[in-house]
């Protein structure tokens, strides 16, 4: 099955998701942080899997992500958890869609070449 590419909005949507998606990578890693996450930690990772579920609704098996409660706390083993599994569906349509990547857009590109010169 060959999959269409991705319009402009939808790339620019995914390259957001992919960077806030990064950040939260990064502290989790990183920064190591401890306590538990509140309000604007989760009113941002909802803003993730809002984000996620609209780029994902039309593969009917990478997830679609609930969204938590911004009045609850949640550890950051939890937090890790979910950021884990948005990072592995993140991968999964990377692999479907390869013009996200820098290696993908370059094989692209090249085969527009290819066919442009042979149909010359």
């Amino acid at each position: 099955m060959t999959l269409p590419h991705l319009g402009d909005r939808g790339i620019a949507s995914y390259n957001r998701l992919n960077r806030d998606l990064a950040a939260f990578n990064y502290v989790l890693r990183v920064a190591k942080p401890s306590g538990a996450c509140h309000a604007h930690t989760l009113f941002t990772l909802n803003g993730l899997f809002n984000r996620a579920n609209r780029l994902f609704h039309r593969h009917a098996d990478l997830p679609q992500f609930i969204l938590v409660s911004p009045d609850a706390t949640m550890s950051q083993a939890d937090l890790a958890i979910l950021v884990a599994q948005l990072t592995a569906a993140c991968l999964a349509f990377e692999e479907r869609y390869q013009h996200l990547t820098e290696d993908g857009r370059k094989r692209a590109a090249a085969l527009h070449i290819a066919n442009g010169t042979s149909t010359s």
